[in-house]
């Protein structure tokens, strides 16, 4: 009778056993699926990312062949133009505005294979009132300096002085040309009312 029931009690924590490891079997297949789906769906993201890149750089590549484009569609171009004043806010919200005299300083380049000389270069402002839109901007300054040389590929930088603010709502545009051999470019100059000013 002992012997009968030693059986049964074997018997029931075999198939305990057996049961366990099934139900652990069956977790860590569900374990190995769920893995497997989160690896195909980063897969997926870093393949989407990897695309989105290569697009961002052909988009980057195609607007630095349309700035080189640009810059160098003229024998000579303006690369960069930049104001400079004590009487310039420089900082806060008005950063950058003038409000008194000023000087432009004018970086040009040469865009082809051979030295250029004689450059000539002009900077007017041409002001206008926003009251009359209609009416005519008229120069109300104008300067030219002249570059001996430029050699191929060379970039200089030309200083125009002395050019004044008028008033803020006044509309001025300084309007800077490379005479025959480049561009024009325009720029609309940053005003405000000088410090303490009741407007």
């Amino acid at each position: 009778m002992k012997k009968i029931h030693m059986i049964i009690v074997c018997s029931l924590l075999l198939i305990n056993l057996s049961g366990c490891n099934s139900a652990k079997v069956d977790e860590l297949h569900d374990q190995v699926i769920q893995l497997t789906e989160e690896k195909e769906q980063v897969l997926l993201e870093k393949t989407v990312l990897e695309d989105d890149l290569e697009q961002k750089k052909e988009e980057i590549a195609n607007l630095q062949e349309q700035i080189v484009a640009l810059e160098t569609r003229y024998d000579i171009s303006i690369v960069d133009v930049n104001f400079i004043s004590e009487n310039m806010y420089k900082e806060g919200e008005l950063a950058g505005k003038l409000y008194g005299n000023f000087n432009v300083s004018v970086s040009i380049k040469n865009n082809i294979e051979e030295d250029i000389g004689d450059i000539k270069i002009t900077a007017k402002i041409e002001t206008s009132n926003a009251n009359y839109p209609k009416s005519q901007p008229k120069t109300t300054a104008a300067k030219m300096d002249i570059v001996k040389e430029l050699k191929a590929g060379e970039e200089k930088e030309v200083l125009f002085s002395d050019f004044s603010i008028d008033h803020p709502e006044v509309i001025q545009e300084l309007i800077l040309n490379v005479i025959d051999r480049g561009e024009i470019v325009k720029i609309k100059l940053p005003k405000a009312f000088p410090p303490g000013s009741q407007d």
